[in-house]
């Protein structure tokens, strides 16, 4: 079927919002790698072919629970709100309703129009938490969260979301950086040990002569799904792009970089679980730990 290159994407929140509509009425499956759905204000309800292969922005929480949950074991967090992101008030109320190992979390604002976290954070230590999750997007704060941390000698697990993993963080926090854990929608398949992640690392590395980038395993993924898509109709000349995008939803597809199972409901929505990863500064860099769920 020509064209089903094209369907890949797009990749910015404000292409999409463009795209998804005209390629819903022409009944041609959108798949969505990186953009997020929980920014596009669209339905995957209503637009029915649009095919979301990375969990929404809604579900950043479900990796930070599971490792403060299963691999570093917490009943007390902290969770300290940075104001100047509006849009994560909903995870910092999230993680206060449903702590890690159904523990107990109090959450600590700090406000837009301040850079300075120490309040903040002596509010937070003062609750003698185990562990303390930075709620925001920017990552020179989140790498004054990080000093302010590491000068009152907390040492405990220190996590945040995909947002602040840039170069920025390391830079501004200096050594304060280091054991904090990022949960992130995107694997590094070069980093990984299963067998698909290391033969597709080598493929890439033959074809583009570097590791892959980020999102390459995602993408790859979702040209495998098409592909399912089509071999379950037969591969025939004859199928029609209508039929490509019903058929993805049925689908259980094990990709490169993740499991890929939709609801089978009128949400067609992906199933987020074990869908996300995480990350650790390492001796001042950023290194891949797996998926949330094989993480130990």
């Amino acid at each position: 079927m020509p064209g089903l290159d094209r369907l890949i994407g797009p990749t910015t929140v404000a292409a999409a919002r463009a795209a998804v509509p005209l390629y819903a009425k022409a009944s041609t499956p959108v798949l969505l790698v990186s953009a997020d759905y929980d920014a596009l204000g669209l339905s995957s309800a209503t637009e029915r072919t649009l095919c979301v292969t990375t969990a929404p922005s809604r579900y950043r929480t479900l990796p930070v629970l599971a490792y403060l949950t299963w691999v570093r074991k917490v009943e007390r967090t902290s969770v300290v709100q940075d104001q100047a992101a509006p849009e994560m008030a909903e995870t910092a109320r999230g993680l206060r309703e449903t702590p890690p190992s159904e523990g107990t979390a109090t959450v600590h604002p700090v406000a837009s129009g301040t850079d300075d976290f120490g309040p903040a954070v002596a509010a937070a230590l003062a609750t003698q938490p185990e562990a303390v999750v930075y709620a925001g997007t920017s990552p020179t704060r989140a790498a004054a969260c990080a000093r302010e941390l590491a000068t009152a000698g907390f040492t405990g697990p220190r996590v945040t979301f995909e947002s602040v993993r840039r170069p920025a963080f390391l830079e501004a926090a200096g050594e304060a950086a280091e054991g904090w854990v990022f949960e992130a929608p995107y694997s590094e398949p070069q980093s990984s040990d299963s067998k698909a992640a290391h033969a597709f690392t080598s493929a890439y590395r033959d074809r583009y002569g570097a590791p892959p980038a980020r999102w390459a395993a995602e993408a790859y993924d979702a040209v495998g799904l098409i592909a399912a898509s089509l071999d379950a109709h037969g591969g025939g000349a004859g199928i029609t792009p209508g039929q490509v995008a019903e058929r993805l939803f049925k689908l259980s597809y094990d990709g490169v970089a993740k499991p890929i199972r939709f609801n089978q409901d009128i949400t067609h929505g992906l199933r987020p679980e074990n869908t996300s990863f995480l990350y650790q500064v390492k001796d001042g860099k950023f290194r891949f730990l797996g998926r949330y769920d094989q993480v130990s």
